[in-house]
């Protein structure tokens, strides 16, 4: 990556590119799968993209192509560029389109929920139970017995690979993702909605709220379900100041001189002000639209081009062969 200096990338371990290449795409297919539910696409197509999109990030021989060109005296670590390349084809391999602008907020989101899974990760081992975390949390969006084995097999070969690499690589491996994410610093309402991270794009060593500690022992987890479950068990329970309100028999103020009325068009102006480049991941309301990218071809269009698995084939055979160029 031309980021890093030549005496950083002699640090740096190609090892980890099968790794950033892999949790950057399950977290790829958790947004995917968000986006679908909150459009409203009909079950049997987001199956499809789920499926498909899972079959070639995971597929066998891509992986493989990965792992063995990586171990080469002149492997090179990928950049940032090669990366994104090859996740939006594998994101549109299926009946789904990405516009650029769209796939950027996708990256984005990718980019930084990742680097902030490894930013509270303490220890290189941590860097494995993040990717067997995304592994099964893909493998729990509409199972079936080919899905579920194509990712044991996934976590049994990425366990092979790190067990062989030895301590000393290990640590390599878990230190390239890291510094791989360094110049990503977008800010994410989600990350900011829980307190994780500030306006300036940094990120919080420690919140002080209670459930802090479950989110970092369970880094990898799909977040977007995780926040969207306490989001609705909060919804559920009573205020706790009307509940208090309420027994001591207050009520609500009247209208007055203390409470005066909003003025509508300066409140939002403060607002786009503080939050105005923040990358807003559509919070929890399933009509919002600001991050429409998931285009389903129509029934016609996807009929008169080629079989799915043959197309599949096709791009599988396309991305071992552009990596094994870079290789």
């Amino acid at each position: 990556m031309s980021n890093f200096s030549p005496k950083q990338h002699q640090q740096l371990s190609p090892r980890a590119n099968v790794f950033i290449l892999v949790n950057l795409g399950c977290e790829m297919l958790y947004v995917i799968d968000q986006r679908l539910k909150a459009q409203q696409i009909a079950k049997d197509k987001s199956v499809q993209v789920i499926h498909d999109v899972t079959a070639v990030l995971l597929d066998p021989k891509f992986i493989d192509s990965l792992l063995n060109g990586s171990k080469h005296n002149n492997a090179q670590l990928l950049t940032v560029e090669h990366c994104k390349f090859m996740l939006n084809d594998i994101a549109t391999c299926s009946v789904m389109r990405i516009d650029e602008q769209s796939m950027g907020k996708l990256w984005n989101l990718m980019t930084m929920l990742y680097k902030w899974q490894l930013f509270v990760s303490r220890h290189q081992h941590h860097l494995l139970e993040i990717t067997f975390r995304h592994l099964e949390a893909v493998n729990k969006m509409y199972p079936d017995t080919k899905r579920h084995m194509l990712i044991d097999f996934t976590k049994n070969t990425l366990l092979d690979f790190w067990n062989a690499s030895g301590e000393e690589a290990q640590l390599s491996i878990y230190n390239t993702n890291k510094a791989w994410l360094e110049c990503f610093n977008t800010k994410i309402s989600l990350l900011i909605r829980l307190g994780f991270q500030a306006m300036d794009g940094s990120f919080f060593k420690d919140v002080d709220q209670e459930y802090f500690g479950d989110y970092v022992q369970t880094i990898g987890d799909n977040m977007y379900v995780k926040s969207e479950e306490a989001h609705q068990q909060s919804a559920r329970e009573p205020n706790s100041m009307d509940q208090l309100a309420a027994q001591l028999n207050i009520s609500p103020l009247p209208a007055g001189e203390d409470l005066q009325p909003i003025n509508a068009r300066q409140f939002q102006e403060q607002f786009e002000q503080a939050f105005g480049n923040v990358l807003f991941d559509e919070g929890h309301s399933s009509t919002s639209t600001g991050c429409e990218f998931v285009q389903l071809q129509t029934a016609a269009r996807a009929n008169t081009e080629a079989p799915h698995s043959r197309r599949e084939s096709i791009l599988n055979q396309n991305l071992i062969d552009l990596y094994s160029k870079m290789a």
